[in-house]
């Protein structure tokens, strides 16, 4: 029984993935990705402070991570789902205006 992977990147080269299977089950395959958003959460920082807060052309987010955009594909997410997912603290990083996008 061995295993198996096999690593590719993105066009862009910021995402790593790696798919992994088992000789006895190649049906069955896991996919691992790595990416580094570093320089976007860095620069999101910059136009945080330099996007007009009150302007009515909003730049809400920036640098969604390649995981989140599929499961909202996958899910079908609507405007509510992203709303919830981008007024998460935790997602906080990725957020350029600064006020709420959910009501």
């Amino acid at each position: 029984m061995a295993e198996r992977k096999f690593t590719y990147r993105n066009p862009a080269g910021d995402a790593k993935r790696t798919m992994v299977w088992e000789d006895d089950q190649p049906e069955t395959v896991r996919i691992y990705t790595e990416q580094d958003l570093t320089a976007v959460i860095e620069e999101n920082k910059v136009q945080r402070e330099l996007h007009p807060r009150r302007s009515v052309n909003k730049v809400i987010a920036r640098g969604v991570p390649i995981t989140v955009a599929e499961k909202a594909l996958l899910e079908q997410w609507d405007e509510q789902d992203w709303a919830r997912w981008l007024d998460d603290a935790d997602n906080a990083v990725f957020r350029v205006w600064q006020g709420r996008v959910g009501k």
